[in-house]
């Protein structure tokens, strides 16, 4: 298990339109070259259980997570089956000004992967999905 923290990272995009982007079609594709094939298997209240492929070290394998949101200000995520099972952390959404800040903290869990290599793949991953939808959000201006 590592901890893992990513703070500070601000997204250009009001709080109150952040739900309506993590929902959207738009933000779900944005991150189909390391997940597909999502499906929602439960829901009760604010808490969803996904099913999806993931891929690491270049192989598909099955996941399952499961979400509670309480939006627009946070998520608590828990990975309950595939290579990061056992994993959990929460997400925060902040206004600062017309910009939303997110914070993701956390711990991991892998059994392939050593603690080093670990927290450096967590943080990749929230890098590229951060990169991601800083470029879908701009594709989406771009339409308008």
């Amino acid at each position: 298990m590592v901890y893992f923290e990513d703070l500070g990272t601000l997204l250009d995009l009001p709080l109150d339109e952040m739900e309506s982007f993590l929902g959207s079609a738009e933000h779900s594709s944005a991150h189909s070259d390391d997940v597909r094939n999502f499906e929602v298997v439960e829901t009760n209240g604010p808490t969803i259980v996904l099913a999806y492929e993931r891929k690491l070290d270049g192989q598909w394998g099955k996941s399952r997570t499961r979400m509670t949101t309480f939006p627009p200000y946070c998520a608590f995520v828990e990975e309950i089956e595939g290579a990061f099972a056992g994993s959990r952390f929460v997400v925060v959404h902040r206004p600062e000004g017309a910009k939303t800040r997110v914070d993701v903290f956390g711990e991991a869990h892998c059994k392939t992967k050593s603690p080093e290599e670990l927290r450096a793949y967590w943080l990749d991953m929230l890098a590229k999905a951060h990169d991601e939808d800083v470029a879908t959000l701009q594709r989406l201006r771009d339409r308008t």
